[in-house]
């Protein structure tokens, strides 16, 4: 799970918004990615305790680096997080949320004070989870969010992990795909440059011509930009073992939208709206 050092910026996760998380059990269960207990979010003031909802609520399918993130809003609830992700859902359901991971979250929000970004109130965002020995405990993110205004891409993110252990749980980690990292998101978009353009400033680093559009290289993981005529994220995952990878999909009747021996191909209908591109750990 290692987290990114002084200076560094990770590719930390990406977050579906979907309305069914029974449904991503089942469709993510079925791709081998076992899934946390259903949480709730909350914003939990570090002076009086109090704990404000969020409005939503997630499921966690867990890689040893980084993870994928699946979230729901809570019924009955009116805050900007829920009305950020129903407006979305009303778009697509898919990937809308990009999140970054820092050592300082605290520096962070200095460095991006300066860029012209302009920020939401810092979140100490907490969830209740059941430990590694089944005690009850809290998972605790400083998580600084751009306005939602601020990035057509989706929800733009960074936060520093405050209790990795209570994330990070063995038992939820997947093997049996052979599937361990998350790699890169893959931005599908009108205009690449613009849209590097935005993800450069927030993330600090430089983006980079290539023969398909255009990427931004972080400290661990990247983002890429491909001209389209809508708006979308594809996910990039990491197996150590491509082979496995492929048999395990085989057994378990998986329909892949193309393979070769460099990669393997989901198409977004099979994995809840977002495609998935597999490649072999160091290509």
């Amino acid at each position: 799970m290692n987290l990114p050092g002084p200076g560094e910026i990770y590719l930390d996760h990406v977050g579906w918004y979907v309305p069914d998380l029974d449904e991503v059990a089942r469709v993510f269960g079925k791709l081998g990615f076992p899934l946390t207990p259903i949480a709730l979010h909350g914003d939990k003031d570090p002076n009086t305790g109090e704990v404000i909802p969020q409005g939503s609520a997630n499921r966690l399918a867990m890689l040893e680096h980084g993870y994928l993130e699946f979230l729901t809003d809570v019924e009955g609830t009116d805050t900007p997080v829920s009305r950020h992700m129903r407006d979305r859902m009303d778009q697509y359901i898919g990937v809308h949320l990009t999140a970054f991971s820092v050592a300082d979250a605290g520096l962070e929000t200095a460095r991006l004070q300066t860029t012209g970004i302009s920020l939401q109130p810092t979140v100490n965002l907490r969830r209740t989870v059941e430990a590694a020995d089944g005690s009850e405990a809290e998972a605790g993110f400083t998580v600084i969010r751009a306005g939602f205004d601020q990035f057509p891409e989706g929800r733009i993110q960074t936060l520093t992990h405050l209790t990795p252990a209570h994330v990070w749980q063995d038992r939820f980690i997947a093997r049996d795909n052979a599937i361990t990292g998350l790699s890169e998101a893959v931005y599908l978009v009108p205009d690449p440059a613009d849209s590097a353009a935005r993800l450069a400033t927030f993330t600090g680093r430089a983006p980079s011509a290539t023969d398909g559009g255009l990427e931004i290289t972080l400290d661990r993981g990247k983002l890429r930009f491909i001209r389209a005529d809508h708006f979308g994220v594809a996910v990039g995952l990491i197996s150590t073992d491509l082979a496995q990878t492929r048999r395990y999909f085989r057994e378990n009747n998986i329909p892949l939208a193309d393979e070769s021996a460099e990669r393997l191909v989901i198409d977004a209908a099979e994995a809840l709206g977002a495609e998935l591109v597999i490649t072999p750990a160091g290509a």
